[in-house]
């Protein structure tokens, strides 16, 4: 696992809103797993902060889990926030940063302090990042994204289309 770096710029927010029951505060709004240029955008759609304190991120490559970031004690994320776990070499966009090596693979997942999964996204089938059915994939210079309030009905195809890649 990668530690965290301290390379935060500053908190980029999107409009708050409600998250539903028994759905998870914080979500996988978009991914682009292209190595130390790529990215998961965590976002929290609801009107509170969420802590992410002992949460962790994988990405997925094949059928196998690859540890990407733990985070560590008070790392919180405000109503409407967002994270970027971003490879190295990820130009970023003013946006709160978790810097990472590389972030490959077909997919990501966020995982609650016990490891169990929070929200995935994939790109392939087989993936265990996935939600029912695999996300379609995105021509160049796009990447699979929710929409603005980070919809999630638990599956990829229906909740990711492409749009421009962040940064």
């Amino acid at each position: 696992m990668t530690a965290l770096t301290h390379d935060v710029v500053a908190f980029a927010l999107i409009g708050a809103s409600l998250v539903g029951p028994g759905q998870p505060a914080v979500k996988v709004h978009g991914a682009n797993n292209s190595g130390s240029t790529g990215y998961v955008d965590l976002r929290n759609p609801s009107s509170a902060w969420t802590d992410l304190s002992g949460w962790s991120m994988v990405s997925c490559s094949g059928r196998e889990k690859n540890a990407l970031v733990t985070f560590p004690a008070g790392f919180r994320v405000p109503p409407g926030g967002r994270v970027l776990v971003a490879g190295g070499d990820f130009a970023g966009d003013g946006t709160r940063q978790v810097t990472v090596p590389a972030v490959d693979g077909e997919g990501a997942a966020l995982l609650d302090r016990r490891g169990v999964f929070v929200d995935r996204f994939a790109l392939t089938p087989d993936s265990p990042c996935r939600e029912k059915e695999a996300a379609l994939p995105c021509g160049h210079g796009m990447a699979p994204q929710r929409d603005a309030l980070s919809t999630d009905t638990d599956d990829n195809r229906a909740d990711f289309t492409c749009a421009p890649t962040v940064g």
